[in-house]
């Protein structure tokens, strides 16, 4: 099947994705008061889904920002173009789609799965993408033989560190990062499962 073909069946399986032509300005701001230090990961996601009783797919690349508690996560289209911005704070979350007015909630994973047909646990991932449980919450893990975390189960979501990464530091040994990471909900309304794939880090 050539370029084209898949890109069309990706627009059909996915009609707000046609509509991501523009770039998409995040509407709230972050917090005040959480640190100035930040951290950055890309890399690429992908999501298999049932919506309206259809198995359905579409793939791109995300881009991640965290400062403190405040958390911002673009989802692009494999052509670049924005699908949507979470923004994702201690005083509340907010979902920007191309197009669309600005859609707020306590939390924004719900809404997330209602316009593109699947969530990302965008609360979770703050930790996830450390590798490591999220404090507060009942988790369970399992480690490998290196003492990194290879399951957990937190959240309602079954995730596995499919691979890892040493990053780069100027003052310290490699760190062990996240490479892959395999996600699936447990017990949800439908079927869910996403993948992520971050981008390795450059020395600073």
């Amino acid at each position: 099947m050539n370029r084209s073909r898949r890109l069309a069946l990706l627009c059909l399986g996915a009609p707000l994705l046609l509509a991501a032509c523009a770039s998409v300005a995040p509407s709230r701001g972050f917090d005040a008061g959480e640190g100035s230090a930040s951290r950055h990961y890309t890399g690429r996601f992908s999501a298999n889904y049932v919506r309206y009783g259809r198995d359905e797919g579409v793939q791109g690349s995300f881009r991640w920002e965290e400062q403190g508690r405040n958390v911002r996560l673009d989802l692009l289209s494999p052509l670049g173009q924005t699908l949507a911005v979470v923004t994702a704070t201690p005083s509340g979350a907010t979902l920007d789609l191309p197009n669309k007015p600005p859609r707020n909630a306590p939390e924004v994973d719900s809404l997330l799965e209602e316009a593109l047909g699947f969530a990302l646990p965008v609360a979770g991932m703050r930790d996830w993408l450390h590798g490591r449980p999220a404090p507060g919450r009942p988790a369970k893990s399992t480690r490998d033989t290196e003492g990194r975390l290879a399951t957990l189960a937190q959240d309602g979501w079954s995730v596995r560190y499919v691979a890892w990464q040493e990053v780069p530091s100027a003052s310290q040994a490699p760190a062990p990062r996240p490479r892959r990471i395999d996600l699936e909900r447990e017990g949800g309304p439908t079927p869910l499962a996403v993948k992520l794939v971050i981008d390795p880090e450059e020395a600073p």
